[in-house]
């Protein structure tokens, strides 16, 4: 093999694995909430759903999903920071198709709008926002106001 050949076979390689770990970590399917709860109209959501152990190595989660049976889309529950967390309604802006989380970011696979953490469009055809709920927290839980 040449050193131009190998140069070249290298560098696709790198570029085609690195694509590859994108697209595989954009697959993975959201984390559900296993306990949700409503109290006093705000879904309640424990801060210990972020946490995440694997190979006895603990890490964060971005996303949470919560799902309530009274609501007709579920609520990503983001992780901001230490004690900060953004809550957002999955039902897009555009067409009323469910949006999905994929890492830090919502996609709605109906016509491909996206949206941050927050909620804001990113990429169209959306054009307003997802609607968002005023969260609150103690040591241990996440209080998602539904009014």
């Amino acid at each position: 093999m040449q050193r131009r050949e190998f140069i070249r076979t290298g560098c696709l390689t790198c570029i085609g694995g690195g694509i590859l770990s994108s697209a595989l970590q954009g697959c993975a399917s959201p984390y559900y909430a296993k306990q949700v709860e409503l109290k006093q109209n705000s879904l309640v959501v424990k801060k210990s759903e972020f946490i995440e152990i694997k190979k006895d190595q603990q890490t964060m989660r971005n996303a949470v999903v919560a799902k309530y049976e009274k609501l007709a889309f579920p609520i990503a529950v983001f992780r901001l920071g230490e004690d900060q967390y953004s809550a957002v309604y999955l039902e897009c802006t555009h067409q009323g198709n469910e949006v999905q989380p994929h890492g830090n970011y919502l996609v709605c696979e109906g016509h491909g709008s996206e949206f941050d953490n927050k909620g804001n469009v990113t990429q169209g055809p959306a054009e307003d926002p997802l609607r968002t709920f005023i969260v609150k927290t103690d040591k241990e839980n996440i209080y998602i106001a539904l009014s």
